[in-house]
């Protein structure tokens, strides 16, 4: 008799592990990828625009994203209308999180008619948003040094 319980309990337990892998792999199949990290960005140029350069000329500026390893990436690139010495450039890193980039760098803007004509720059930590169905992720503090106006600065996908 003793035989038979043994035997019926070294079956339970092995029944109960092979139920608890099967359990784990089912975690692993439909939990991680729930968790899993967002789709990576696009390496390479992407357009790059502060709004009052666009609307005089249309002709988008550019960025070159790279990635540097550990889920950041470097940015660097500018739009530039030559004609009135009018730009904005950005350089820096980011990571991402969802659909926000978490900018650490130096954006630097120009504009004749804005901030007296004088350079505005930000530097340190900023964020960039894509909102609803925007393809671009857009510079959250949008307040321009001179403390009045509004600055879109926009990275595209």
């Amino acid at each position: 008799m003793k035989s038979a319980v043994n035997v019926l309990q070294k079956t339970f337990v092995k029944s109960e592990i092979v139920m608890r892998v099967i359990f784990a792999f089912f975690i692993l199949i439909f939990a991680v990828p729930a968790f899993s990290q967002v789709k990576p960005i696009r390496t390479g140029q992407h357009s790059f625009t502060i709004q009052w350069i666009t609307f005089n000329n249309k002709n988008p500026g550019t960025v070159m994203v790279k990635l540097i390893g550990g889920g950041k990436y470097s940015i660097e690139g500018e739009q530039r209308d030559n004609s009135k010495n009018e730009y904005v450039t950005i350089k820096g890193t980011f990571t991402v999180s969802d659909r926000q980039l978490y900018f650490d760098g130096k954006i630097v803007s120009r504009v004749a008619y804005i901030n007296s004509g004088k350079p505005c720059e930000s530097t340190g930590p900023a964020v960039f948003k894509a909102s609803g169905k925007r393809k671009y992720w857009r510079l959250q503090n949008m307040l321009n040094c001179d403390g009045i106006t509004t600055d879109y600065i926009d990275v595209f996908f």
